[in-house]
């Protein structure tokens, strides 16, 4: 992709589905805490249709992809793509480390039992760099791991950039094959491609195209497919399977169904179709939007604190059936609290500093935190 300027205007859709989609993180986290909920959730039937939640994440990386191929177009080299997204993804990433060793060193939880400081010490820069999660390393933040595959992304672009200014056209032959192995091994990173795929127009014409006036039904599909890999990949984790471990049954059909499904719901939601799109422009989601890699980070850290404290007095276990309702109502509005603040101080405020100190000029200005129907803004990353 050459490396040039442009002046995409700022899409409501996509920014209100960052929010939608962290939203649902949060849901996730609620409907997997444990705690009692109504007879038909409880169920199989019940947590299987509840925890396609879960997979908002894979949803996350069509946004990634599709904004990325903007980014490396205002770009001004590799490097200075590089150094945005590190000033973009790090800060917050550092902060709820820090906050998870300290609180984990202080009450000797969540894994922090038997830490030793030396223990901590190996694992932590690995951490601060978002390497857990592509490579097998212990991982101290149990959402960083898709920050792993975030910089892999990122890398990818980098080098393919760099190797076509000094190779060409040819470069193409070194970093397809390492692209592919990369996707083959983690299978959730194709999501990646999808959002790639409808930067560049996928799909322009023909039934396709058509069908990407309905995005909810085919989101709603993707998650059915994702989720179903899941069961039919147990005992294992889907994170822990491979293309090559899907190609001996019937996960990989699912695969490209669910991929396709992703690409088209995902182009709907670009074009703003349906249902969906009135709902991605809503003034809330906006605004989840504004805090959503902020509100991805720091809720479950949120979360975890509220649900000690509600156990430790009992609360949740008088609650009956309605504990998990109750957990959701109490622990929203501080998980909320905590990702503004960390929105504006760490991605506005020490984000700009830090740019200003290194004199980096960001390819686009973040948007406004809650003005629903921008017109000026460009594409945030």
């Amino acid at each position: 992709m050459p490396p040039r300027r442009t002046h995409e205007h700022f899409n409501p859709n996509v920014h209100g589905a960052r929010g939608l989609f962290a939203f649902t993180i949060f849901v996730f986290h609620v409907v997997n805490s444990g705690l009692s909920t109504f007879a038909p959730l409880s169920t199989a039937t019940g947590f299987f249709l509840t925890s396609i939640s879960e997979y908002g994440v894979e949803l996350f990386f069509c946004i990634s992809g599709y904004v990325i191929a903007g980014t490396l177009r205002r770009a001004r080299g590799p490097m200075e793509f590089l150094g945005d997204r590190a000033i973009r993804v790090y800060p917050v990433l550092w902060a709820s480390i820090l906050v998870i060793v300290a609180l984990g060193m202080a009450t000797r939880t969540h894994g922090f039992e038997n830490q030793t400081a030396l223990q901590l010490l190996t694992e932590l820069p690995a951490n601060l760099l978002a390497l857990p999660g592509i490579l097998p390393l212990d991982n101290i933040h149990p959402a960083a791991w898709s920050l792993s595959y975030e910089m892999a992304f990122y890398l990818v672009c980098a080098a393919a950039w760099g190797l076509r200014r000094r190779f060409g056209p040819t470069a193409y032959r070194l970093i397809v094959p390492v692209a592919a192995v990369l996707i083959i091994c983690y299978p959730r990173g194709a999501l990646l491609l999808a959002g790639m795929m409808v930067a560049e127009g996928w799909p322009r014409a023909g039934p396709l195209l058509r069908l990407t006036r309905h995005p909810l039904p085919l989101l709603l599909l993707f998650l059915l497919c994702w989720r179903t890999i899941q069961s039919l990949s147990g005992p294992h984790h889907i994170v822990a399977t491979t293309l090559l471990q899907w190609a001996g049954d019937g996960r990989l059909p699912l695969a490209l169904l669910a991929f396709t499904a992703a690409g088209l719901g995902f182009r709907g939601i670009v074009a703003g179709h349906g249902v969906l799109g009135v709902l991605l422009r809503s003034r809330p989601l906006y605004y989840l939007g504004t805090i959503s890699y902020s509100f991805y980070l720091w809720h479950p850290i949120v979360m975890s604190g509220i649900k000690a404290v509600l156990l430790h007095g009992h609360i949740l276990q008088n609650a009956g059936i309605w504990a998990q309702t109750l957990f959701f109502v109490v622990a929203l509005p501080p998980s909320l609290a905590v990702s503004h603040a960390s929105q504006r101080v760490l991605e506005q405020r020490f984000a700009a500093w830090t740019r200003r100190r290194l004199r980096h000029t960001p390819p686009m200005p973040q948007p406004a935190a809650l003005d629903p129907t921008p017109q000026h803004h460009l594409e945030s990353a």
